[in-house]
């Protein structure tokens, strides 16, 4: 059964005169992650609008994030407080907040009277446990790497994200750090340049959906950073947010073949091959499909003697064989 939460967060107001901070009494600040058992993060414990004129409207957002591994029902977000009707929300329906999701709110601020404003933002949820406590713990790791990565301490966020991994989390932010990991100790080898900090940014661009802005950052790689050690990189996300995440499969295709026509000897030239298949079985184009398929497979076939097939004998090979194979096989079915 879902227990039901509270949290209260401090808002401080002033129609007119000096800004005051919000006191004690408005209310406790929003719960650490961990704190009461809530993993519901919020970005603003409390804020304060200013001064501001009577007549005017003025608004202010707050992003509610659930940072744990367990579910989030919100059910009510109401203002409450003396001054309750001089702001609102734009929270109207229940929203569920899973693992790595977080919802951005509005609060408007509109005096109708001089005077110092109080008020506070209630926010009442449900707690649906998902994984034990220590899972959610871990959740943290991953949120410390990322604040360590914004702040440009990339070898502390390696090691952060490392370890998040290897505590075997439960979220789809797993997927994230496994992504993130690899840049980052290529960065230890190779440097950091306004190319890494383009790359990066057009990750972090991709994860919250911007894809317009990952594009223009792929963009200036290619323009003016072809040479670098993440060029071959660029070209595989741009390739991947289209077939993935745009559903453009007819772009994909094209961007998994150039990749492979601009760097052959990329290690990401399996993995393009093997993309460029799906994007053709996703069009419909099943005969080019199981071509790509095929060819992918002999690109790692050892033996080939009276019918029967063997992979080259490394772990790379068998992998891609069998993956070659496995698509063939749903072209089949």
């Amino acid at each position: 059964m879902p227990s039901n939460n509270k949290t209260i967060i401090a808002l401080g107001f002033v129609s007119a005169g000096v800004l005051l901070g919000c006191n004690s009494e408005s209310g406790p600040a929003a719960p650490t992650p961990g704190v009461g058992g809530s993993y519901l993060h919020v970005s603003v414990p409390d804020f304060y609008f200013g001064t501001r004129e009577v007549g005017t409207q003025a608004s202010q957002k707050i992003n509610i994030a659930n940072r744990g591994a367990d579910i989030y029902p919100i059910k009510t977000v109401r203002i409450t407080g003396d001054n309750a009707d001089e702001f609102t929300t734009d929270f109207y329906n229940e929203i569920v907040l899973n693992p790595a999701e977080a919802i951005d709110l509005n609060v408007n601020f509109a005096p109708v009277t001089d005077g110092r404003k109080f008020a506070a933002l209630d926010i009442d949820f449900e707690t649906i446990v998902m994984a034990s406590e220590a899972k959610s713990r871990l959740e943290q790791r991953y949120y410390q790497a990322k604040e360590l990565e914004q702040a440009g301490d990339y070898d502390q966020s390696l090691t952060a994200y490392s370890n998040y991994i290897e505590g075997k989390p439960v979220t789809k932010n797993k997927v994230q750090a496994a992504i993130k990991t690899p840049l980052l100790k290529e960065a230890s080898l190779y440097g950091e340049g306004d190319d890494f900090d383009l790359y990066l940014e057009a990750m972090n661009a991709r994860e919250t959906g911007d894809f317009d802005s990952a594009f223009a950052n792929l963009d200036t790689i290619e323009i003016l950073h072809s040479n670098s050690y993440l060029a071959d990189d660029a070209a595989y996300l741009r390739a991947y947010i289209n077939l993935m995440d745009k559903k453009d499969y007819r772009a994909a295709e094209n961007s998994m073949k150039k990749l492979r026509s601009d760097y052959p000897d990329s290690n990401y030239y399996d993995t393009a091959l093997y993309a460029e298949g799906l994007a053709h079985q996703e069009m419909g184009n099943r005969q080019i499909a199981r071509q790509i398929f095929e060819d992918l497979k002999y690109r790692h076939t050892g033996v080939d003697v009276l019918g029967v097939q063997l992979a080259k004998d490394n772990l790379i090979s068998r992998m891609w064989f069998d993956r070659a194979n496995q698509a063939l096989g749903a072209l089949e079915s």
